[in-house]
C-alpha cells in the first residue's frame, strides 16, 4: 500500500533526522501512530500526513518547523514522492509520482481474489450471532443481526483471524414449553377437539404444520395423556421443525454455522450449577429479597425491565453493580430456580473456557441491556473482559408503499425473512443491510428495493462491475483484447495520467486498509461505502471521457492502459462485493438505458 510506503519514508526521514542531530525524539517516538490519508482536494496533493503535529511536543518544535524539516530531508531513494509541501498549521502534502501510483495495477492483478485480504495472524474469534430462539420461522427483526454476524464473521477471516460461527439454541425455559403446549393445543385440534389457545400462545400458522407433523408420525398417540407424557415430545418436535426451517432460511441467505450450540447441553454438564459454585467461591453472591446495589429507577410500564422486574425480588444475587452494572442481577429466583441470565452467564464462561483470543456477540437492540450484565458476570469470574466484544444491532423499519411493515411473532401476523428474500433477492436485501452502521436506526424500503435503477444502491455498484465486464469483452469483439496480467510489462502504464486515473488507483490501494479497519471495528458498511465510492468515480470518469477520452480506441498502447485500469478496478470491486457475500454480475441491462459504449 501506497499510505504504508510513505509511512515508512517518514519513519526513515525522521530516524535520520535524529542521527544527523537535527532532531531529538523520545523513544515513544518511535511507536507514534500517525495518519496518511487521500487528500479531499486534489489540488492539496494525493496524500496528507498529520505526522509534525503529532510529534511536535516531543520533538520540541512547532508543527510547521517540525513538517518543514521533514519535507526537506525526506529520504526517499525509490523516488515515489514527486512532491511534498507543508499545509496550514504543519500538515504535509505529498504528490506522487505516476510510476509509483501505477505499482497498484500489476499489485491487484497479481493477487487477484486475494487482494485486500491479509495473512493469518494465528488468533482465533468466536462470533455468535442470530441465535433466534427455536419458537417459530426467522422473521424480518432477524434479518439484521443475521447480515451483520456473517458479514463480521467474513471480514475477519479476510483480517487473518481463523474464525467460528455459533448459533445459540435456547432450547430450555419457559418460552419453548409454550410452543411445545400450542403444538399440543393444535394436535388436540386436528384430532377434532374445541381448543382455546392460551394468552400467551403461538397463533401463527407454522405451528399448525408442526402438529401436522406430529400427528403424521404419532397417530392419536397422545390423545388424552397428561402434559408431563407429550410435553418432552412436543417439545423436541417444536425446536427440530423450527430449527430445519431456520437452517434452510438461513443457507437461502448464504449463512451458515460451525456450531449450533444447545442450551440444554450446559445444564446437562452441570455447567450451570458450576457457575454458581464458581461465583460462590470467590464471595460474589448474597442472599437477600432485592439487590442491595441498586439505583431506585424510573421504569416504563410497557418496559421489560418493568414486566420482569418482580424477579428481582428475593433470591441468589450476583454483585454485578462493582463491574459497571447499574445494579445487582438476580440469579436464582427464592425457590432455587434460575433465571435466564444465569445460563447466558454459564455459556460465555465456556465459551472463555474453549481459549478463544476473541469472543464477539452480534445482538439485536433489544438485549442491550444485556450486555453489561455479561461483562460483568465475566469480570466477576476474574475473565478479560476485554475479549468480548458485543455489537448492538439497531431495529431497521420495514416500508412498503411509505407505511411501515409491522409483524409479531405472537400475533402471528409474521413477515418472514424467507418472503423478504423472495420478494427482493439476497444480494439486495445482504447489500441494504449492511450498508449502515450497526448502531443507526434506518428504513428498509422495499419498493426502491425493488427498482432497476441507479436510484437503488446495489443495482448502481453491481451494474458498474457489469459495465467493465463489458468493456472488457467489447475490447475482445474489437480484436483488441487486454493482454492480461502476465504481460503487463508490456503495458505502457505510464499513458494513465488523467487526475480521474489517478485517483481511482490510489482508491483502490486503500482497500486492504478498508478491510482490516471495517474487520476491526465490526463496520462491514466500511466495505459498502468503499465499493460505492470506488465505482461512482469510475461512472463520473466513464461519462465525462465517453466521447473524448474512449477506453477502446484506435491508439492501442492507449487502449491497453485503460483495459489494465479497468480490470484491477473490476478485481477490486469483484473482491469488495465477494467479501460480503454480494454477487458481481458479468452483464446487466437497465430498462431505459442506452447501450453501453466503449
Amino acid at each position: 500500500m501506497i499510505s504504508d510506503q510513505i509511512r515508512y519514508i517518514i519513519s526513515q526521514t525522521l530516524q535520520y533526522l535524529c542521527e544527523a542531530g537535527g532532531l531529538t525524539l523520545a523513544v515513544e517516538a518511535q511507536t507514534a501512530i500517525f495518519s496518511v490519508e487521500l487528500t479531499k482536494n486534489p489540488d492539496h496533493g494525493d496524500y496528507s500526513s498529520n505526522v509534525a503535529m503529532v510529534l511536535s511536543k516531543l520533538a520540541k518544535q512547532s508543527p510547521k518547523q517540525l513538517a518543514t524539516n521533514i519535507v526537506q530531508h525526506l529520504q526517499d531513494p525509490t523516488g515515489a514522492i514527486r512532491k511534498a509541501e507543508v499545509a496550514g498549521p504543519g500538515f504535509i502534502n505529498l504528490t506522487m509520482t505516476d510510476a509509483a501510483l501505477h505499482e497498484i495495477i500489476p499489485a491487484i492483478l497479481k493477487a487477484q481474489a486475494q487482494f485486500g485480504r491479509h495473512p493469518a495472524n494465528g488468533q482465533s474469534v468466536l462470533v455468535e450471532f442470530v441465535s433466534a430462539n427455536p419458537t417459530g420461522p426467522l422473521h424480518v427483526g432477524h434479518a439484521r443481526c443475521a447480515f451483520m454476524g456473517d458479514a463480521a464473521a467474513r471480514l475477519l477471516s479476510a483480517a487473518g483471524y481463523k474464525v467460528t460461527r455459533e448459533f445459540y439454541v435456547n432450547d430450555v425455559g419457559s418460552q419453548v414449553k409454550t410452543l411445545a403446549r400450542t403444538i399440543y393445543a393444535r394436535y388436540q385440534e386436528l384430532h377434532g377437539e374445541a381448543i382455546q389457545l392460551a394468552a400467551n400462545a403461538y397463533p401463527g400458522a407454522y405451528v399448525i404444520d408442526i402438529a401436522r407433523v406430529l400427528q403424521k408420525e404419532d397417530g392419536n398417540k397422545w390423545m388424552h395423556q397428561p402434559e408431563s407424557v407429550w410435553l418432552p415430545r412436543c417439545l423436541a418436535l417444536g425446536i427440530a421443525e423450527n430449527l430445519k426451517n431456520i437452517r434452510e432460511v438461513l443457507g437461502q441467505a448464504g449463512i451458515t454455522f460451525d456450531n449450533w450450540y444447545f442450551e440444554h447441553s450446559l445444564h446437562d454438564e452441570k455447567k450451570v450449577s458450576k457457575i454458581i459454585e464458581d461465583y460462590r467461591a470467590k464471595g460474589m453472591l448474597y442472599e437477600a429479597t432485592k439487590a442491595e446495589n441498586s439505583f431506585d429507577k424510573v421504569r416504563r410500564e410497557d418496559s421489560k425491565s418493568a414486566q420482569y422486574s418482580h424477579q428481582q425480588l428475593g433470591g441468589t444475587f450476583l454483585k454485578t453493580a462493582q463491574y459497571g452494572d447499574e445494579e445487582d442481577r438476580i440469579l436464582l429466583k427464592s425457590d432455587g430456580e434460575p433465571v435466564y441470565l444465569l445460563a447466558d452467564l454459564a455459556y460465555h464462561q465456556e465459551k472463555y473456557a474453549r481459549g478463544f483470543d476473541l469472543l464477539i456477540d452480534v445482538f439485536g437492540a433489544d438485549h442491550a441491556g444485556h450486555v453489561p450484565r455479561i461483562k460483568a458476570g465475566m469480570q466477576a469470574l476474574g475473565l478479560d473482559d476485554t475479549k468480548l466484544h458485543i455489537l448492538s444491532v439497531q431495529i431497521v423499519h420495514l416500508l412498503k408503499e411509505g407505511k411501515e411493515v409491522r409483524f409479531s411473532k405472537r400475533a402471528g401476523d409474521i413477515y418472514l425473512l424467507e418472503d423478504l428474500l423472495a420478494e427482493v433477492g439476497v444480494d439486495v436485501a445482504r447489500f441494504i443491510f449492511l450498508m449502515r452502521s450497526a448502531h443507526t436506526q434506518f428504513d428498509f424500503d422495499l419498493d426502491l428495493a425493488l427498482k432497476q435503477s441507479n436510484d437503488n444502491p446495489v443495482f448502481y455498484v453491481q451494474y458498474g462491475h457489469a459495465r467493465m465486464a463489458t468493456l472488457l469483452k467489447r475490447a475482445l469483439e474489437a480484436n483488441q483484447p487486454f493482454m492480461g496480467a502476465e504481460k503487463l510489462h508490456e503495458i505502457d502504464l505510464q499513458k494513465l495520467c488523467l487526475p480521474e486515473e489517478r485517483r481511482m488507483l490510489m482508491k483502490m490501494d486503500l482497500f486492504p486498509e478498508v478491510v482490516m479497519l471495517a474487520a476491526k471495528n465490526l463496520e462491514p458498511h466500511r466495505v459498502i461505502y468503499f465499493a460505492q465510492e470506488l465505482i461512482s468515480e469510475f461512472h463520473s470518469y466513464f461519462s465525462k471521457y465517453r466521447h473524448s477520452e474512449r477506453i477502446i480506441s484506435d491508439d492501442k498502447a492507449l487502449t491497453q492502459s485503460r483495459l489494465a485500469l479497468v480490470a484491477a478496478l473490476k478485481q477490486t470491486l469483484y473482491n469488495a462485493l465477494m467479501l460480503l457475500n454480494i454477487s458481481a454480475p458479468e452483464h446487466m441491462q437497465p430498462s431505459g438505458e442506452e447501450l453501453l459504449e466503449a
